[in-house]
């Protein structure tokens, strides 16, 4: 084992610097020392990087989307061994009681995976299903994202539905949808080229609110009752209000997109017509488990999420390129 080890580290408020530092030691006996093969960028990072949030305070190593190799394990540590190829569920409740002050958020209120070696407890590692790609991999913990707002609406055999945002999340959220028995899907975003991303991901209709009236195309398509189930994965209050507007009467919406802490919607219509409006946040374990195997299989088209590929080396310049590049749907840094 080396001494030290190139880390990704946000000294500032938009600013990164690649630097040596020392490999992280073992905290405790339940916790394990990770060699990094694969880290997604996401966008709660470009925001942290930005000081948009005041979640992500510098110094820090970012990153939580992360697939590894076990190096080191603690004494107490049963369930995995070095050699084991495992991916990392980012939040840790170390108190029990799923407090958020007992909460370790990985790559946010501790080291993250921007750096050749991180730590994290052997509890929230989860090894690889046979054949899985590291690469691959880094795609479970936006994926459990999607899958536990699934696992929310009350999907019946041959509901319609409607995604805002096709970013990474609203895209993955379409594939976890194309594999339930919902029948056509709507996707709503301002960008040509995200749209034609979700065409390729299994989108059934295409809006770009900017020139179309999403109302009038979903009544098209569902007799003009609206959608049965609605899904706003951008965080912002006017496209909130789109998720609203598109879902028929005592419909459901669900909202995964945490960026706005405050947005105005237009509460008569959630009140007259007895929508039934949920907040999505995080995965559970068996959200976290089963993407993995759902990626192994082929259910999720990786292909299609993962446009760009970088080194650690590429890191101080690299947020400032996705900001100026935001059709890149996902960016993943490889260390082999």
């Amino acid at each position: 084992m080396p001494d030290t080890m190139q880390a990704l580290v946000m000294t500032d408020i938009k600013q990164h610097r690649l630097m040596q530092a020392p490999v992280p030691a073992l905290p405790g006996p339940g916790w394990t020392l990770l060699k990094v093969k694969a880290v997604g960028v996401c966008g709660s990072d470009l925001h942290g990087y930005l000081g948009h949030t005041g979640r992500r305070i510098p110094p820090l190593i970012m990153g939580h989307e992360a697939a590894a190799e076990v190096v080191e394990v603690g004494e107490a540590v049963t369930s995995v061994q070095p050699g084991d190829r495992v991916a990392l569920l980012p939040m840790y409740d170390q108190g029990g009681k799923g407090l958020e002050k007992d909460r370790l958020v990985l790559g946010m209120s501790w080291p993250g995976c921007n750096a050749e070696y991180a730590t994290w407890p052997a509890a929230n590692l989860y090894r690889l299903p046979e054949g899985l790609a590291y690469e691959q991999a880094a795609l479970a913990e936006p994926l459990a994202i999607c899958v536990h707002a699934v696992s929310l609406a009350p999907i019946r055999p041959y509901d319609t539905a409607f995604i805002v945002g096709a970013g990474p999340i609203g895209l993955l959220t379409l594939a976890v949808l194309r594999a339930t028995g919902v029948s056509t899907i709507a996707v709503s975003d301002t960008s040509d080229v995200r749209l034609e991303r979700a065409r390729r991901t299994g989108a059934d209709v295409l809006i770009n609110p900017l020139r179309d009236h999403p109302r009038a195309i979903v009544d098209g398509f569902t007799g003009g009752e609206g959608v049965d189930i609605a899904f706003e994965a951008v965080g912002a209050g006017v496209t909130c209000q789109q998720t609203l507007e598109v879902t028929r009467d005592r419909g459901t919406v669900i909202w995964i997109g945490n960026s706005a802490r405050m947005v105005e919607i237009n509460m008569q219509m959630v009140v007259t017509r007895e929508l039934r409006v949920l907040g999505s946040y995080g995965m559970t374990p068996q959200d976290f488990r089963r993407t993995l195997q759902m990626l192994a299989d082929g259910a999720i088209p990786a292909e299609h999420i993962i446009d760009r590929r970088t080194r650690l080396a590429e890191g101080e310049s690299l947020f400032e390129e996705l900001l100026a590049t935001p059709e890149v749907i996902k960016c993943v840094i490889n260390f082999d």
